[in-house]
């Protein structure tokens, strides 16, 4: 399934694909292809996309010829894939064809800085025909640049999605935040960013 997603199929290639299905390299061609949670991908996978990657020309699952790609790949993981590489659970000639460049984005909790304007976009992505949310209290705020976000800005994102529906006006207030949250005190002094 992963292999079909990536590179598309014939039909008749599997049970199932009752027509040819063109994969993510196909539609991304001329453009760039975000593959996120690259270090869960199946290690029988690896010289597949690896393959792609240094030849640039894709075969179809089920298909007799390959066809030329020009994709700009840029990649995201939340494991460390030298060490992987290291440990022979990811390949490192895939490792190594990937690192081009590397951005290291530290975890939501040490940046907290940065949580003004995350909630401001998220809040933007959320909205829907009858709920207008524009921002959060101050104390809100602080309670969510002192929260320890051990699911990152996803976590972020469905905490706001959750309130949105329970907030009584344009700003989200305490009680709007799950109870977990309402009940965290910040224990330090938060930088909040602009």
């Amino acid at each position: 399934l992963m292999e079909s997603t990536l590179f598309g199929h014939e039909r008749g290639a599997f049970t199932g694909a009752d027509r040819a299905h063109i994969g993510a390299f196909e539609r991304a061609n001329g453009g760039t292809l975000f593959l996120d949670e690259i270090g869960e991908l199946p290690r029988e996978l690896q010289p597949k996309l690896l393959r792609a990657l240094q030849e640039r020309q894709i075969q179809r699952v089920g298909g007799s010829g390959t066809k030329a790609v020009n994709v700009r790949v840029v990649s995201a993981t939340n494991r460390d894939l030298e060490t992987a590489s290291t440990e022979g659970t990811f390949r490192s000639d895939l490792y190594y064809r990937l690192a081009v460049v590397e951005v290291c984005l530290p975890a939501l909790r040490d940046r907290s800085g940065d949580l003004r304007p995350l909630i401001a976009h998220l809040l933007r992505s959320h909205q829907g025909p009858t709920h207008r949310v524009r921002g959060v209290t101050e104390e809100v705020a602080l309670v969510l640049a002192a929260w320890h976000w051990p699911g990152n800005v996803r976590e972020l994102s469905n905490v706001l999605a959750r309130a949105i529906p329970f907030s009584d006006g344009p700003i989200i207030g305490m009680d709007a935040l799950p109870k977990a949250l309402q009940s965290a005190a910040p224990s330090k002094k938060v930088e909040l960013g602009p």
